[in-house]
């Protein structure tokens, strides 16, 4: 049979990858779901101070710190609701002007426009998959160990239900792995807090 590979490439592939995403941040552990980084017990939490844009700068810097002090390990990534990020990526000072730059202009005049700048200078994930009001911060190239067993793996048939009858064909992509999180209190989940996450590894294929 003859299958168009393009939406496999464009659509299917991609939507895999947004599922992994919220399996690794929020999978219950459940069946065949990871337990995701923000349901690992001993997650902590630090709230919200101040307003909105500079209460959760500070607090996320604060996060920073915690997983350091507290694991010796150096946080090197954040993870950031699309709608929490654009609150600080159209924050501005007291004249007006964008902290990180403008719509044709890097900060305050210098450099060219970044397409999402990294907040506090750490590797920053802007996705859907983490709920608006929670940002995780975390050491996870040290503390965590994501384990993948082969690839992606696509396959297609026209012998589901009744997909023959119908001249239908399913196209299925999957992929096996498991999530290891060794320092429990090295990832740190803030909301409109803060808070950190970690457990012993629990890794479900």
């Amino acid at each position: 049979m003859t299958v168009e590979l393009l939406p496999i490439d464009n659509r299917l592939l991609y939507n895999l990858g947004l599922f992994e995403e919220a399996q690794l941040l929020t999978g219950s552990g459940a069946g065949t779901n990871l337990r995701g980084l923000l349901n690992r017990s001993g997650i902590q939490t630090r709230g919200l101070v101040g307003d909105a844009a500079t209460g959760n700068a500070d607090t996320i810097f604060k996060a920073m710190t915690d997983v350091e002090t507290g694991t010796g390990l150096a946080a090197d990534g954040i993870v950031i609701n699309p709608t929490d990020y654009q609150t600080f990526r159209l924050s501005k000072d007291s004249n007006n002007q964008y902290y990180g730059g403008g719509f044709f202009t890097g900060p305050y005049g210098v450099g060219g426009v970044m397409e999402k700048p990294p907040l506090w200078g750490l590797r920053t994930v802007v996705t859907p998959a983490i709920t608006a009001g929670t940002v995780l911060v975390g050491a996870f190239q040290q503390s965590s160990t994501l384990y993948r067993k082969g690839g992606v793996r696509v396959e297609a048939t026209n012998s589901n239900e009744d997909d023959f009858i119908k001249n239908k064909v399913t196209i299925r992509a999957e992929e096996r792995v498991a999530l290891a999180v060794r320092v429990p209190a090295a990832p740190y989940q803030t909301r409109s807090p803060a808070r950190s996450c970690g457990s012993p590894a629990q890794p479900r294929v």
